[in-house]
């Protein structure tokens, strides 16, 4: 079998001459003639007035700037409009969300105030059916706006005989806390 190796010169010969190659077309391309700088087709007139004939001419970034001032404004305007609509959505999802928190707390009030008024209504009931002396010990602990309450729904006879069982003193209170419930701008006295 023959030996297909190449020879070590042979490869030193072949990177030599691509070597060559490429530093020939370089110095090719070194030695073409340069295309002729393109003018503007029309040159620019600058009119000069006594006030600008002494001033420098604007620089390339401030014309560059003066440019796409246009553009830049309508970028920012429909970014900030982007922005806007963005916020917005955002906001109407709030707003959902607290109408649908709203109306969960209105059900809630609802009950309560349903369940307040059957409770209402049995401690009355069972307020009316006690002996005076035992309903005046319980109305003294209780607030001055819960006794009022019982006492205003009691029948007028049943309230008197659990006033008259009290501590002077709180059954005035109590009194004059129903005087200004039932009148609230204190017009009617005692």
């Amino acid at each position: 079998m023959p030996n297909f190796r190449p020879a070590r010169s042979g490869v030193r010969v072949m990177l030599a001459g691509s070597v060559l190659l490429m530093i020939a077309g370089q110095g090719a391309q070194a030695e073409q003639p340069r295309a002729k700088p393109q003018s503007d087709p029309a040159p620019k007139l600058v009119r000069t007035t006594p006030e600008t004939q002494g001033a420098e001419q604007p620089s390339d970034v401030e014309l560059y700037c003066k440019n796409i001032a246009q553009s830049a404004e309508e970028a920012r305007i429909a970014w900030q409009t982007w922005k806007l609509l963005s916020l917005e959505t955002k906001v109407q999802a709030q707003v959902a969300l607290l109408e649908r928190k709203r109306a969960e707390f209105e059900q809630w009030v609802e009950k309560r105030a349903k369940l307040l008024a059957e409770v209402e209504g049995h401690v009355v009931n069972i307020v009316s059916r006690m002996r005076p002396d035992a309903a005046a010990a319980q109305l003294s602990t209780t607030d001055d706006d819960t006794a009022t309450g019982v006492l205003l729904k009691l029948k007028p006879r049943v309230a008197s005989e659990i006033l008259d069982e009290m501590d002077p003193a709180r059954a005035a209170q109590l009194t004059q806390a129903m005087v200004g419930f039932s009148d609230p701008a204190g017009k009617g006295g005692m």
